[in-house]
């Protein structure tokens, strides 16, 4: 006998409802792994070539090291992205270390800034 989804009236299995939530999470993934590929891109190419004018207060030495390594980072993030949209399945690990890294980023630059009082308004000559 063959029954058809008419017939139960909107009742699902729990496989196919197992199946729904997964390709809701995959599609939410997705999105947010086209966040982070733009956005790295964005950040990672402004950084890389750009760190020079970036950089706050003095523009030579340390500050302009640290952002052009953090735009090579954004890199890193991009491929790891990429790796992981490919095959959501099996990024597990690389999709680790990326919210490893975007929180070790986050940390950091909630330390850094402080620290060393970049600021805007301590670039601008007066």
């Amino acid at each position: 006998m063959n029954v058809t989804a008419e017939t139960n009236a909107g009742s699902a299995t729990p496989a196919e409802r197992a199946d729904q939530a997964t390709v809701t999470g995959v599609r939410f993934l997705r999105a947010v792994l086209l966040a982070q590929i733009a956005l790295g891109l964005l950040w990672g190419v402004s950084m890389l070539f750009f760190a020079r004018q970036i950089a706050l207060g003095d523009p030579s030495g340390p500050h302009v090291e640290k952002i052009a390594i953090e735009g090579a980072a954004h890199f890193m993030l991009v491929l790891g992205a990429i790796i992981v949209w490919r095959n959501p399945a099996r990024g597990r690990e690389v999709l680790l270390l990326m919210i490893f890294l975007n929180a070790l980023w986050a940390l950091t630059d909630a330390v850094y800034i402080p620290l060393v009082g970049l600021t805007a308004s301590t670039s601008m000559p007066s």
